[in-house]
């Protein structure tokens, strides 16, 4: 998700000296997304090189229509 507005506030929170992890995530693939986020986190915690104050997590969350609805 390359939207203009995510590349230039990711832009920006870098030159600040804000980490900006990115990535997009389908529904089914949800698990594997949340555990390769947690591993870069917990690595980030034990690195001597980056020091973490806070994490933040935002999703956008988007529907396509009747993919997404529920079975009747």
């Amino acid at each position: 998700m390359n939207f203009p507005q995510l590349v230039s506030l990711a832009a920006y929170l870098a030159s600040q000296g804000i980490l900006c992890l990115r990535f997009t995530c389908k529904g089914l693939n949800i698990a594997y997304r949340t555990k390769a986020y947690k591993t870069v986190v917990e690595y980030l915690k034990l690195s001597d090189d980056y020091k973490l104050s806070g994490v933040f997590l935002a999703a956008i969350v988007r529907t396509r229509g009747k993919q997404n609805e529920s079975p009747k």
